[in-house]
């Protein structure tokens, strides 16, 4: 019985170091559960400025300015730009010690916040982590012009909305996320255009796990001249 004691022990002792290792290793990691971390190994993390969280257009004559535009000039945001931006879409506006969990800029169903941002820039995409304002890897390499349609790869930023697979409500939260880039949008004076996608092909393109989808995309960017 002892015998049998130990060697059980030993296996569990095994068993849940070769987990640690495999979790180290980045296999699990999110919503990219497999070989992201080689495909952003060109990447670095960008660490967004603060986000401005006055001024910008009065909220009526953003209503009144908001539209869909389908062209885009091939130009970057400045970085304060485009944290505003992401914060404007699902930023946290409440921190942990204000309330239970994080507020956020647009509401969620049951609160649950599980839509995540992936934000395609001309040097790859990026997942953006709205409590530390920043953008993490997730593929090296411009795909603005594979993932959207063609008038989306000259835009300065292609948000893509991933939610769970099970979340019956995230169509609903999205709506609410990409008005407020629409509203954002408008107070800049940039284009904006909210549109869906091949939504397995783009899946696949960013190493999503099974659990994940992707709904819809947003493009912004400056109007061509």
């Amino acid at each position: 019985m002892r015998n049998s004691a130990r060697f059980a022990a030993r296996w569990a002792a095994v068993l849940f170091a070769w987990i640690a290792l495999y979790e180290a290793a980045g296999f699990v990691d999110g919503p990219h559960p497999t070989h992201v971390s080689v495909l952003a190994a060109e990447l670095n993390p960008i660490e967004l400025p603060k986000p401005q969280m006055t001024g910008g257009m009065p909220l009526m004559q953003a209503l009144s300015a908001r539209k869909t535009t389908r062209a885009f000039m091939d130009k970057p945001l400045p970085p304060q730009t485009l944290s505003n931006l992401l914060w404007a879409a699902f930023g946290v506006n409440r921190t942990r010690d204000a309330k239970p969990g994080l507020g956020r800029t647009a509401p969620s169903a049951r609160n649950t916040q599980d839509i995540t941002l992936e934000v395609a820039l001309a040097d790859g995409v990026y997942l953006y982590d709205a409590e530390k304002n920043e953008l993490r890897p997730v593929i090296a390499g411009d795909v603005r012009g594979t993932i959207s349609p063609a008038p989306a790869a000259h835009s300065a930023a292609t948000i893509l909305y991933v939610a769970p697979v099970r979340d019956d409500y995230a169509q609903v939260d999205v709506g609410f996320i990409g008005q407020n880039v629409y509203l954002f949008a408008a107070s800049e004076g940039l284009n904006a255009w909210f549109y869906t996608v091949h939504a397995q092909e783009v899946a696949t393109k960013l190493g999503l796990g099974t659990d994940k989808t992707v709904l819809y995309a947003q493009s912004v960017g400056y109007s061509p001249q």
